[in-house]
């Protein structure tokens, strides 16, 4: 029987890699234009990372190739989809808003992306 507000199986114990969520404050100046400020952390939690798949994208002659992640942390609300999640000494870029699991308000979602340099 599946645990009660699991998602794709997920419990408590499936939490192990600790991961950071960063974003950029934005301040205001005198002609109320927006100024990005110094990366700044919303704090660090517990989460599952799951590799989900590898591609490559070709468009005007440069090739991108992106690692996509599934990131299952505890319920939170304040994560931004201008965010980014550091895991391993990599920084992750959401490719979509973090999202509500199964709407339990049990886990939050990030779906990402790792952008990797081509060798």
């Amino acid at each position: 029987m599946m645990n009660a507000g699991s998602f794709m199986q997920t419990n408590i114990d499936d939490l192990t890699e600790r991961v950071e969520i960063l974003y950029n404050p934005t301040t205001q100046d005198s002609a109320g234009n927006l100024i990005p400020g110094a990366e700044a952390s919303r704090g660090e939690c517990w989460a599952k990372v799951l590799p989900l798949s590898a591609k490559s994208a070709e468009a005007y002659n440069e090739t991108e190739n992106a690692i996509l992640y599934r990131v299952i942390v505890r319920y939170r609300m304040d994560i931004q989809p201008t965010d980014r999640v550091s895991w391993r000494g990599k920084v992750l870029k959401l490719i979509a808003p973090a999202y509500d699991a199964e709407s339990r308000k049990i886990w939050t979602v990030l779906d990402c992306k790792e952008v990797v340099e081509n060798a």
